[in-house]
């Protein structure tokens, strides 16, 4: 017997901004039912997009519970974010981005069962290098932060959550998981992205460069040579 408490769906359409919730409900937790369950399940996706910067953040969250034997309370609660874009020059970027998953439904001998994953990516789609990316599940967490410079092409964004559970009999258990991303493009002379290009910005490449830094391999080829020195100095230039 299923008793559905609410439902939702939502729609958005191009890049407005984003921000909504999405809750599911079910339960027969009411007098004289033979099962006493409730599951829950939800999912929240934010977003914004300009034409330099990508702020999201999506979560999903899924409780299941058994009051009586025989019982099973089931519930999964998934998020989904997918984006392509196209940078048209190459640029400096700062992408931060962090990743966190948690469930007590993993038992497989108790009377629940079930997992959390985060999965968050972002990678050039003709070279496939990754900028960014967390995969994580269960109870674990992850944080990245880096910076660096991105040739002109396309990209993707993909991120996913999900949670699921199953208790049993006279059991209950949760599970959830969440990512968040911040990601900025800047000048490809801009070199500390302060939003800003001047003789600082020059000065700190030249330093990495003399240095042999990975910091000044502007081509992105894991070599520090002329070529970086030369590419960073047209484009510091020919200014934004």
């Amino acid at each position: 017997m299923t008793n559905v408490v609410n439902a939702d769906t939502r729609r958005t359409y191009g890049f407005e901004d984003f921000d909504h919730a999405i809750n599911l409900r079910a339960n027969t937790r009411y007098a004289g039912s033979p099962s006493r369950v409730d599951a829950n399940g939800s999912g929240t996706e934010t977003s914004s997009i300009t034409g330099s910067r990508i702020q999201a953040s999506v979560t999903a969250f899924a409780e299941g519970v058994a009051e009586a034997p025989g019982a099973r309370g089931y519930a999964t609660g998934n998020a989904d974010f997918y984006l392509t874009f196209q940078l048209a020059r190459r640029v400096r970027y700062v992408v931060s981005g962090d990743g966190q998953a948690y469930s007590d439904a993993q038992s497989t001998s108790g009377g629940s069962r079930g997992g959390s994953a985060s999965l968050l990516y972002i990678a050039n789609l003709e070279s496939g290098v990754p900028l960014l990316s967390i995969d994580i599940g269960n109870t674990d967490a992850d944080s990245v932060q880096r910076r660096g410079w991105a040739p002109a092409g396309p990209y993707t964004l993909q991120g996913d959550v999900s949670a699921l559970v199953e208790a049993k009999d006279v059991y209950s258990a949760s599970a959830f998981a969440s990512w968040n991303l911040d990601f900025q493009a800047f000048c490809a002379a801009d070199y500390d992205t302060n939003g800003s290009v001047n003789a600082l910005d020059r000065d700190a490449f030249l330093n990495a460069w003399n240095a042999r830094s990975l910091e000044a391999d502007i081509d992105g080829n894991r070599t520090v040579d002329t070529a970086d020195r030369t590419m960073f100095l047209l484009a510091f230039g020919s200014g934004c």
